[in-house]
């Protein structure tokens, strides 16, 4: 031997075994880390939406306290109560006293300068039956003819 000597020999090529295998690794951490980020997203999504439900509840509850606090100053309810209304409800009852109410109003109207045909009118005529709101309608309409003819027109 003349003092020269060569290294790797006897183990074979190693170098295109060392790449595959160190591009595996990079491959296996790039799939663990996309893996982390992904459950790591979710989990700062879901606190996320705790703080900001938790957010609200404090503002809801401040808001609260702070009603309370003025309804004490003021020895009373800010809001008041809803009483409960007192009343008929027979639906029989209710109709006959509307349909009894419409006479009025139409015998009030009698006195009164009849409408102008040409203007639109508007009609309500809840609770009662369809005859009553018929005859009520035909009546109208004797009297709307009645007035033209008395104006001068066609009847």
């Amino acid at each position: 031997m003349d003092g020269a000597h060569t290294h790797g020999h006897g183990h074979g090529p190693t170098g295109l075994a060392e790449l595959v295998v160190l591009g595996a690794g990079i491959a296996l951490a790039a799939d663990i880390l996309a893996r982390v980020l992904t459950l790591l997203l979710i989990v700062l999504a879901v606190a996320g939406g705790l703080l900001l439900i938790g957010f609200i509840g404090y503002v809801v509850a401040t808001c609260r306290r702070y009603q309370q606090a003025i309804a004490e100053q003021h020895h009373g309810p800010v809001v008041p109560d809803d009483r409960p209304r007192v009343g008929n409800a027979d639906p029989v009852t209710l109709r006959q006293a509307i349909t009894e109410l419409q006479a009025q109003l139409l015998s009030a109207r009698n006195g009164l300068p009849a409408a102008d045909p040409s203007q639109h009118q508007h009609l309500h005529f809840h609770g009662l039956t369809p005859g009553q709101a018929a005859a009520i309608i035909a009546q109208l309409q004797a009297r709307q003819r009645t007035a033209r003819w008395q104006d001068g027109g066609s009847p």
